[in-house]
């Protein structure tokens, strides 16, 4: 990992991360106003420190965005800088890994607007068996894909909107959290250019995957979209708005699914079986 100042750079390395103020990374702590350069990044350390211990949604997120070979840009180096703590806690949470979770025995059924007839069939029998074996849906009220997995899934599901009666919803899951921001915030790719409502839109995905307080990971997600992705590597513009919640499901080692895939239907079987000897 390497630590740049962007005013030393004739042109950023991709995939470079911003770490400035006002991104998930940047140091609220101000040279002056709260002590010297090394005041203020051990105060950034025992935050960050801190985050992690608490298990904090948004700082893991960002955290697990980063690459051994990732390019931290900032306005310090070759000074010391927040994004030696970056580094040190992501080593860190390298070392240690993610708390193991117990099966959360829910799962996010989302998916494009595009998905065609069949596929919407195929969301709604998937949803109908996994109902049967006793998984709650988290899913997003919006048309075609949500729908489809919505009208399989009986009672038991937890429908989370972007504000109150969207999509002619009632449930009652409404409106993202500000921790929801962050974590959506920390993996869409131009998160201060979207609109307020959009941002609302993207952060519903932070609970289809982490659930309602975000700190409960579904157990897996099923999808469909049209280029087929299932990891935040493979997200493509054609991946559309689903690919907020497959970068985020795979930043958090949570198992996609995607019926674009013609062995989608297969590995979802014995994935299944594995857990719980069911079948799909």
């Amino acid at each position: 990992m390497q630590i740049l100042n962007r005013k030393q750079l004739e042109a950023w390395p991709p995939g470079s991360i911003y770490i400035g103020r006002g991104t998930p990374f940047g140091n609220p702590y101000v040279i002056g106003e709260h002590g010297d350069r090394d005041a203020v990044c051990d105060q950034y350390a025992d935050r960050m420190a801190y985050r992690i211990a608490q298990g904090d949604p948004a700082t893991l997120t960002a955290l697990l965005g980063l690459k051994a070979d990732s390019s931290l840009v900032c306005s310090c180096a070759p000074l010391r800088c927040h994004g030696n703590e970056i580094e040190s806690a992501w080593h860190h949470l390298q070392e240690a890994g993610l708390p193991k979770r117990k099966p959360s025995m829910t799962y996010a059924g989302i998916g494009s607007r595009k998905a065609p007839p069949g596929q919407l069939e195929r969301m709604t029998r998937a949803a109908q068996r996994l109902a049967a074996m006793g998984y709650t849906l988290r899913s997003g009220a919006a048309d075609s894909a949500d729908k489809a997995f919505e009208a399989g899934a009986g009672e038991k599901k937890e429908i989370f909107l972007p504000w109150n009666g969207f999509n002619g919803s009632s449930s009652s899951f409404v409106s993202p959290s500000r921790d929801a921001m962050d974590v959506a915030a920390a993996i869409h790719p131009a998160w201060s250019r979207l609109s307020p409502a959009v941002q609302k839109l993207q952060a519903r995905n932070s609970h289809q995957v982490l659930g309602e307080d975000l700190r409960a990971p579904c157990d897996f997600v099923v999808c469909w979209t049209p280029d087929g992705a299932e990891t935040e590597q493979e997200r493509s513009a054609g991946t559309g708005g689903t690919g907020q919640a497959i970068a985020l499901a795979s930043r958090w080692g949570v198992p996609v699914f995607n019926f674009a895939r013609h062995d989608a239907g297969e590995r979802l079987h014995a994935f299944l079986k594995v857990r719980s000897h069911g079948e799909i």
